[in-house]
This record gives structure tokens, C-alpha cells and sequence, in this order.
């Protein structure tokens, strides 16, 4: 089963398969016009001329610093959810921002995969007007992790994904807030179909009525999020002072080559240091592209050994680019599949009442780093590429930047094979995929001899979308079983 219809869309917006690139229309205007005169001779010529040399100069400074101005509305939405990807796309056909789209498809996963993500995941966000503000840091905002300290971990609180929504609603929403908790509030009271992934990690908790194909509901978290739909963001905000929650500053930028990368979460900044040690900066000798990829493992695998808690738990990522040029990656997760609590409230049933008295969700309470790992990446030529990245973990979102920034194609660099990284610097490989081509031959050398290691599900996934110029390409990874939505 799905989310409830998308609102109809304007006339001439089409919605796009995740294989075609989406291309914004090009307008030409202006109007020749000449007039009868009697005199003026060549100084009415030079004239002219000299205004239409102002004219073209100034059309072509502003198409250099603000870009071309884009007649047919567009937008994309990568997430682990089809449905939610496309509750995303719904929420900006309608109007909405960037951020109105990631709210609406971040509730939705919350419905979806809550093995991966729910209404207390903690969560890292990048949000960047580039169109408006290219020249400013993204803004970064976190909340929950053991970042969050014991003071955010005890006594009544309000759902951390909740909380942290309303909060960058109010600053950055343009929908009503009602509106984008609807999708979410349909997919739970109508049903949807229980994924593989969520069946199987249900099975290793021991948590009943996830089966695989099959439909499930949650009336219980849709009655909860529709009492939510009273008031408005920041009505809710002003009851549970969630603006505290919330920690945002100015995203610091690393050079890896001729990019400069903005990541955010624990594992995000071990990426984005990784990433800058395999591809120096120019004018330094560039990196061969076959030889990026082990550079890049090798470099995470030195971090892992020398720090005390590397970062772990499970994620849910999205990517969102909006009419307005404006990028959210976001990335929500859990210290462990269904959360810290999550085995008291699933083996109750749908009509749980969890420790603060709200239905329908339960607390998470991370004593570790969480493996969030959002980013942007931005090439520095004049209209270069721009990637917006909603990676799983860490390790993900390196390698598959990697492969990007070496010129794959977004499919390709979301899609490819990679290995898992553990605490100490452990590789393992995803069963069923093929060690990536790079690795292949590095692999007996980086892994212990006779070692067999294999990555635990659910495996990272690494949602994205790539801007070049007017032309979105973007791509939701089969490993967290999502279909990118474009118009």
C-alpha cells in the first residue's frame, strides 16, 4: 500500500523516472523594436549599441552569480522509501521548500523502516539556499546522540524527530505543518507492505507481525501524529521548548581535490576527513581514479583504529533539491534497529504506551556515536557539479563520493559494491555483492589472512542527487529499497 495521492501537479510538470535526467526549460525572451526617426545619424547608432552592450553585460553578470531562472517548476527527492520520495516531491509540488519535503518524507520513513529510523531518532541535517546564498556555509543542525548528554536522555520529553521538525519548520517551512505529517498519518492508518530488511531485523529482536510482503498498519502512531496536526510548528515548539534541542552553526567545509565537502554526523566528518586525505588539493598530484577507492578505506581504516568509539547504530538518509536550488541532506537514525526501547513497546502491539505516555513511539537512547553521515559536495569550477548525499554511514558515503567524484555516474556511485567498516578499523564485505573492482586485488592485504567477514543487515544506503547545471540526475540505492522521485 502507498501514501495518499500526490496533489495533482501543475500543468506541464511531469514526473520523471529515476533513469532520465530532468533538464529545466530555457527561456528566450526579448523583443526587437524600431521606430521611424528623421535624424540622429550615427550618434542614435552608437547609442544603441551602447545599450544593448549594458544590457547583454549586466543579463550576463547575473546569469554568472545568480544563475538562470527556471520557467518549469522542478525538484527531487532521494530516500529508503519509494512512498516517501514521492510524499517529498508531494509536498513541493504543492508548494513546499526543501525542508517541507524532507519533513514529510522523514515522517514517512519513521512509518516505513522504523528498524532503521522513528519519531526519537537523532538526527543530522545540512541545509544550503545555494541559489540565493552560494556563497555562504550551509547551515548544519543536529539533535539526540550521545552528543545529547544525560540531561536530554531522562524525564518527559517530546519524540527527538518530532521536536527537531518543528523547530527547522518554523524557521525554513513554507506548507502548513498539518499538511506534512498527512502522508505519513495515511501510510500508517492505510497500511504498507513490510520490506525485507524490516522483516528480518523484526525476526532478530524478536518482534511480531513483520512479515515480509505482507501489509502492516500502525494506528496507533497515526492517532498520535494526527493529535500533532491541532496545532501548528510553532505552537508545538513554544510547549516543548524543542528549540534547544535543536544544535545548528555554520557547516565548516573540507577541500578533497578541486571539491569542497560539507558533512555532517559522526560518521559524515570521519568521511569527509578521509576523502581530503585521498584526494589532495590542487595543484598536488592528482590521485588516480583507480586508486582513490583504496586510499579511501585505507584512510577510514586508520581513523577506526585510533579513536575509542567509532561510530555504529543504524540510519535512514534522504536528499532533497527543491524549484529554488535549495539542498537538504538528512540523514535520522538509532543506536540499535527499532531503538534502545523499541522490543518493550514492538512486543506489546500496536496499542503500546511507551515510558512518557505517548502512542505509538518509543525512546532511543544512544551511548555512542551515532554513524550519521549527510553531506554536499561542490565542484569549484563556475556551474559545477553539486552532489546532495543522504548516506547510511560513514563508510558509505565516502567510498560512494569516491566513485562520484572519479567521474561514475550517480547510479553507479550509489549502487556500487563497498565494504563495511567496524570498530578497530574491521573490514567486511556485503553478501551477495562483489568486492568493488579497486579492492579487489588490495583485499587479501587489507583483511586478515583467512578472515571471512561479512557486513551486518540492514546495509547502508546512500541516497543522492547530482545538479549539474539545470539538469538533476538522482538516485535512491536498492539497498534501502527506495525509488527516487523527480519532476
Amino acid at each position: 500500500m502507498s501514501a495518499s495521492p500526490d496533489p495533482q501537479p501543475p500543468p506541464g510538470v511531469v514526473e520523471l523516472r529515476e533513469d532520465l535526467p530532468l533538464k529545466a526549460s530555457s527561456a528566450a525572451g526579448g523583443a526587437a523594436s524600431g521606430s521611424a526617426h528623421c535624424a540622429g545619424g550615427p550618434r542614435l547608432i552608437l547609442a544603441a549599441f551602447a545599450a544593448l552592450s549594458a544590457a547583454i553585460t549586466l543579463a550576463l553578470l547575473t546569469q554568472i552569480y545568480y544563475g538562470d531562472y527556471e520557467v518549469v517548476p522542478h525538484g527531487s527527492v532521494a530516500a529508503s522509501g519509494a512512498e516517501c520520495s514521492r510524499a517529498g516531491t508531494g509536498a513541493l509540488r504543492a508548494g513546499g521548500r526543501a525542508l517541507d519535503a524532507a519533513a514529510a518524507a522523514a515522517l514517512c520513513l519513521a512509518v516505513l523502516a522504523p528498524h532503521r529510523t522513528s519519531l526519537d531518532a537523532s538526527g543530522a541535517l545540512l541545509y544550503w539556499e545555494y541559489r540565493s546564498s552560494r556563497w555562504e556555509s550551509p547551515t548544519l543542525a543536529e539533535w539526540g546522540g550521545a552528543e545529547e548528554g544525560a540531561g536530554g536522555a531522562g524525564g518527559a520529553r517530546p519524540p527527538r524527530l518530532l521536536a527537531a521538525l518543528a523547530a527547522l519548520h518554523e524557521r525554513y517551512g513554507a506548507l502548513p505543518w498539518p499538511q506534512l505529517l498527512q502522508p505519513a498519518i495515511d501510510i500508517a492508518r492505510k497500511g504498507f507492505l513490510v520490506s525485507e530488511g524490516l522483516a528480518q531485523a523484526a525476526e532478530a529482536r524478536g518482534l511480531a507481525g513483520y512479515v515480509a510482503g505482507q501489509p502492516r498498519t500502525e494506528p496507533a502512531l497515526a492517532d498520535f501524529l494526527e493529535t500533532l496536526q491541532l496545532n501548528t510548528s510553532a505552537e508545538l515548539c513554544a510547549a516543548w521548548r524543542c528549540a534547544g534541542s535543536v544544535r545548528t552553526s555554520s557547516a565548516a567545509a573540507t577541500r578533497a581535490g578541486s571539491w569542497r565537502v560539507w558533512a555532517a554526523g559522526a560518521g559524515g566528518r570521519h568521511a569527509a576527513a578521509a576523502l581530503a586525505a585521498a584526494l589532495p588539493p590542487p595543484p598536488a598530484t592528482a590521485v588516480p581514479p583507480d586508486d582513490t577507492l583504496t586510499r579511501v578505506v585505507v584512510e577510514l581504516q586508520q581513523q577506526a583504529a585510533g579513536v575509542a568509539a567509532w561510530p555504529a547504530g543504524v540510519a535512514s538518509g534522504l536528499a532533497v533539491v527543491d524549484p529554488q536550488d535549495t539542498y537538504v541532506a538528512l540523514v535520522t537514525g538509532l543506536s540499535t534497529a527499532f531503538g534502545s526501547d523499541g522490543a518493550a513497546v514492538g512486543a506489546a502491539g500496536n496499542a503500546a504506551v511507551d515510558a512518557a505516555g505517548s502512542y505509538g513511539w518509543a525512546r532511543d537512547t544512544p551511548r555512542a556515536p551515532l554513524d550519521l553521515a549527510p553531506a554536499l559536495l561542490v565542484d569549484e569550477h563556475v556551474c559545477g557539479t553539486r552532489y546532495v548525499i543522504g548516506a547510511e554511514s560513514g563508510a558509505a558515503l565516502a567510498q560512494s563520493a569516491a566513485a562520484a567524484l572519479a567521474g561514475g555516474a550517480p547510479a553507479a556511485a550509489a549502487e556500487g559494491a563497498r565494504v563495511a567498516l567496524a570498530a578497530g578499523g574491521a573490514l567486511a564485505r556485503e553478501a551477495g555483492r562483489a568486492a568493488p573492482a579497486p579492492l579487489a586485488a588490495p583485499l587479501a592485504a587489507l583483511l586478515p589472512r583467512g578472515a571471512a567477514l561479512n557486513a551486518s543487515r540492514p546495509y547502508a544506503a546512500v541516497n543522492l542527487i547530482q545538479q549539474r547545471g539545470d539538469a538533476l540526475l538522482s538516485h535512491a540505492d536498492s539497498r534501502g529499497g527506495g525509488i527516487a522521485s523527480r519532476f
